[in-house]
């Protein structure tokens, strides 16, 4: 291939769907005269946004030799149709794909790239097997996305505010039919809305009554209230595209997100299910995993400065963490192995992670780690583990007569998260809150040496309520030796869906359950000197919706019923974390 010296940009060009329906996509195209691979994203952010995104590089690209289209998803930016999230986007990225493969000036060979929802919607057209498609690199984008993130438990800041951001892209597309004032007020007023209101928004009982969800003019499906109305039917969601269908993923796939994405365990596991198929050994070597000290939002751009390194909240990551000129050449590698038949490009190991605590990179052949040790660490006191000030205890020893600990929670009193949410960034010390007295804190004495944990973190808990619905919420946490408290980590568990998403089963009040889950997936070194904590309350609020802990249908409930919670640790009720120990 000659050098490309020359790259033009055709606008809102007409990609047709099996269905009649244009779809409009940018297309970055390099001026050569031979045919090229391209690279695609589908988004519902509005395609102009990708000019701008240091990560992707798109101009950068089209001079290295690729086609670039940033394409509006279906009733997205200046595409046709009603915007349904997830619902079309098996069929429309098949047909983009191919669509693509059938133009005169491209290779034949396709891929996909971009992040979240662009992420997930690459996982979906790859599930259809496009003849085309060479490669995929769907980053943040778990293989289930809705209806709800974790444990049944709905993300409901952020979900309700993503709803806000569609609101405000179609009014930003022109498709309101909106005169140029009206325009103008009305994204002022959305914009106001998602800038200092969505917290409020949350406060709203029943929620689905909130302001936001009544705004009017903007013509867009509501789609928040279909997902909080359909949370256990399993058809609607099959409709909506879920679950994604990863294991019918046949292309190379590279995997990228953060360790503090709510979405990370779930890449983890794309990653995991994929690499580990034994009827296609050289494919199940393809695929990569790239995890680091990042947010969701790091895609965009947020706190990557080579040279100041990413700070969130009192944690400040070194230079080495950042996080777009290393995930550019990455990508590249990967796209010129698998688009242009490099074989000496992207011969790196399957898998590369952050050592948080270490903060080092350092490659891996599988995850999880080979090497795992997987060890028990027990929780444990004298009967009165509420708050910083109570007697909770962190042990490798199994407990033997321990009392229960209690506390009650109030969903009108819920933690409030909005100056500490992981998954924002907002690493601080948390000792202020754990003087709260409706969590549950366990600690260990000082390490005397070092301990890693790189892996899914996992509990088994043993626990009663008066309520006949709640949530557990646990929460790692860094001990430092100054006392400060920095969490890394935290999961939920909605007790009604202990038996599988689209089947609720309600508790009786009093009686003892086993839950077993997956907590999530860090790479992480403790200290020696440092001690390791665990929190346990049943609220992490705004960002997941309040438990009522009543029987009443997600986003209906007007009334809040206190429960009595209680943990059992004991010689036949021993409840512990199962930590992924690394020797070292």
């Amino acid at each position: 291939m000659k050098n490309i010296t020359e790259v033009r940009i055709h606008k809102n060009i007409e990609i047709p769907m099996r269905d009649g329906t244009i779809l409009r996509a940018d297309h970055i195209k390099p001026v050569c005269d031979e045919p090229l691979p391209v690279l695609i994203v589908r988004t519902p952010y509005l395609k102009e946004s990708f000019y701008t995104k240091e990560v992707y590089a798109v101009n950068e690209t089209a001079f290295r030799g690729y086609h670039i289209l940033l394409c509006d998803v279906r009733g997205g930016g200046q595409s046709d149709g009603e915007f349904a999230p997830f619902a079309n986007e098996r069929n429309d990225g098949y047909d983009t794909i191919e669509w693509a493969a059938t133009q005169e000036w491209c290779s034949g060979k396709v891929g996909t790239f971009g992040y979240s929802y662009n992420g997930g919607q690459q996982i979906l057209a790859a599930s259809t097997n496009p003849p085309s498609l060479a490669a995929a690199a769907p980053g943040g984008a778990s293989g289930r996305f809705l209806p709800t993130l974790m444990y049944g438990v709905l993300s409901h800041r952020t979900s309700l505010f993503w709803y806000m951001k569609q609101l405000r892209n179609a009014i930003i597309s022109g498709k309101c039919g909106f005169a140029p004032q009206q325009q103008k007020e009305k994204l002022a007023e959305i914009e106001h809305i998602m800038q200092f209101e969505n917290e409020k928004e949350c406060y709203v009982l029943p929620f689905l009554d909130a302001d936001i969800l009544k705004f009017e003019g903007v013509p867009i499906r509501k789609f928040f209230n279909e997902w909080v109305d359909n949370c256990n039917n399993r058809d609607y969601w099959e409709k909506m595209g879920q679950p994604l269908g990863i294991e019918k993923v046949t292309v190379p796939c590279f995997f990228y997100t953060g360790w503090f994405d709510y979405m990370c365990t779930g890449v983890a596991e794309n990653f995991e299910l994929l690499s580990h198929k034994t009827d296609d050994p050289e494919l199940a070597g393809s695929h990569r995993l790239v995890l680091g000290p990042w947010i969701h939002t790091t895609e965009y751009g947020v706190s990557t400065g080579s040279n100041s390194g990413i700070k969130y909240g009192e944690v400040r990551f070194p230079p080495n963490s950042g996080y777009t000129k290393e995930m550019y050449r990455s990508f590249m590698q990967f796209y010129d192995r698998h688009l242009k038949g490099n074989k000496e490009s992207g011969k790196e190991a399957p898998v590369r992670i952050y050592v948080m605590g270490d903060n080092v990179w350092r490659e891996e052949q599988e995850w999880p780690l080979g090497r795992t040790r997987y060890t028990e660490l027990y929780l444990d006191s004298q009967g009165d583990a509420r708050s910083l000030n109570g007697n909770g205890i962190l042990s490798f020893k199994k407990p033997y007569m321990s009392p229960a600990d209690e506390y009650d929670y109030d969903p009108l009193n819920p933690c409030d998260n909005t100056d500490s949410d992981l998954h924002k960034g907002m690493i601080v010390d948390r000792r202020e809150k754990e003087q709260r007295e409706d969590m549950l804190i366990y600690t260990t004495e000082p390490l005397e040496k070092e301990i890693e944990i790189t892996g899914y973190l996992q509990a088994r808990l043993f626990v009663k309520s008066s309520a006949v619905d709640t949530d557990f919420f646990i929460r790692l946490v860094d001990v430092l030796p100054d006392g400060r408290a920095h969490a890394y980590l935290s999961g939920v568990f909605r007790m009604r869906y202990r038996n599988g998403f689209y089947e609720p089963h309600y508790m009786t009040p009093g009686e003892i359950y086993a839950v077993d889950f997956k907590i999530g997936a860090l790479s992480l070194v403790f200290k020696e000197g440092h001690r390791i904590r665990i929190e346990i309350t049943s609220s992490d609020f705004p960002e997941y919706d309040r438990n009522l802990n009543t029987a009443e249908p997600m986003g209906y409930g007007k009334e809040a019923v206190t429960a009595r919670q209680t943990i059992l640790h004991s010689e036949q009720y021993p409840s512990h974390i199962l930590l992924p120990v690394i020797p070292r």
